[in-house]
C-alpha cells in the first residue's frame, strides 16, 4: 500500500512543502514522512488481503512560531483521511532552531501485490 499520495493530497492545502524522507528545500516551514512499518495483517489463501502502514509525520517550523493551530489541523487531516488518531511527540531542535512535531498514526488498506 503506497499512502505518499494520501498524505501529500491531505497536507499540501496547508501551502507547505511535503516530501517522502529528507527536505531539502528553503522553506522555513515543512512536512516529511515515512514509514514506520508496513505489514500485511489479513490473508486468504495465503496472500496477503489487507496491509497496515504506520507512519510518521514530521512538521518542522521555526522554534519560535505559533504552530498550535497548524498542529491541530495536521492532526484533524490525518485522522479525516482514514489514518487512526495522531500519536504527537514535540521537540525542540536546538542546533537548526526548530520546533519538531512528530505524528504517529497507522492507516490499512488493499494489499498491493509485490512483483
Amino acid at each position: 500500500m503506497n499512502v505518499n499520495p494520501i498524505i501529500k493530497s491531505v497536507l499540501e492545502p496547508e501551502g507547505l512543502p511535503v516530501v517522502p524522507g529528507i527536505y531539502t528545500g528553503t522553506s522555513d516551514k515543512y512536512y516529511t514522512f515515512n514509514y514506520e512499518d508496513d505489514r500485511a495483517i489479513v490473508y486468504a489463501n495465503d496472500t496477503p488481503q489487507i496491509d497496515v502502514a504506520s507512519i510518521q509525520v514530521h512538521l518542522f517550523v521555526p522554534i519560535d512560531f505559533n504552530y498550535i493551530a497548524l498542529k491541530k489541523r495536521t492532526r484533524s487531516r490525518l485522522f479525516g483521511a482514514g489514518f487512526s488518531y495522531p500519536v504527537i511527540t514535540e521537540q525542540d531542535e536546538k542546533d537548526t532552531k526548530k520546533k519538531h512535531i512528530i505524528f504517529q498514526c497507522e492507516i490499512d488498506g488493499q494489499s498491493e501485490t509485490e512483483e
